[in-house]
């Protein structure tokens, strides 16, 4: 038999709140969607005057810049971006040692640009103070998929296209369409003791703790 081990009382109360209290009165909670549309719309509009703010301390940029959502960026100074560049929500980008940003290039979510590294070849472990600063050029016309992360050091063509996920360790010559490798298998879990829990009902709640959902 699955081993039994009590959720904590907070998670037991959110059990209660959400299976047995909240299906009744679900209706009540209209007035939420209103909340959160007010919510969404009103940090939506903070991000992007902040936004527009941080575009003064950039190296430059062109007309028709466009910075979406959550943006945070380190060496403003040694960023620039030419004509209709887009730069979707929670872009994080390092760029003390320059980064260039063609026109009509966009960007979705979650992009990871870094153009500087530690020194892990100095005078402590795993590295010491120094930075090794390498600049990174996207060129004009390209398109970057959602969660890609770019090296130090790296070009991208005009033209190039990166998909989904991508992490770009070198040059990508233009027009070229880039990709990882598809995900490969690492394991299998044990057969038998999944097929064990699974017709035993044993099926996890919040945070792994015992569901009592059946």
């Amino acid at each position: 038999m699955p081993e039994k081990n009590s959720a904590p009382t907070v998670i037991r109360f959110a059990n209660i709140l959400l299976d047995q209290i909240i299906p009744h009165i679900r209706w009540l909670l209209f007035p939420f969607k209103w909340l959160i549309w007010i919510f969404k719309g009103t940090r939506q509009l903070i991000w992007l005057l902040s936004n527009e703010y941080s575009k003064r301390s950039f190296g430059s940029f062109g007309k028709g810049v466009r910075i979406y959502g959550r943006f945070r960026v380190t060496s403003p100074q040694n960023l620039y971006l030419g004509d209709n560049v887009h730069i979707n929500d929670n872009a994080f980008i390092r760029a003390e040692g320059g980064l260039k940003i063609g026109d009509h290039t966009h960007i979705s979510r979650n992009v990871v640009i870094y153009t500087m590294n530690h020194e892990y070849e100095g005078n402590r472990l795993p590295y010491d103070e120094r930075k090794v600063l390498k600049s990174v050029e996207i060129g004009r016309n390209v398109w970057i998929g959602m969660n890609v992360a770019i090296v130090p050091g790296v070009t991208i063509g005009d033209g190039a296209i990166v998909g989904m996920g991508s992490v770009v360790t070198q040059d990508v010559l233009p027009l070229a369409i880039i990709g990882n490798q598809p995900a490969r298998l690492l394991k299998e879990r044990d057969s038998a003791h999944y097929e064990a829990l699974d017709q035993a009902g044993a099926q996890s709640g919040m945070s792994g703790y015992e569901w009592n959902g059946k």
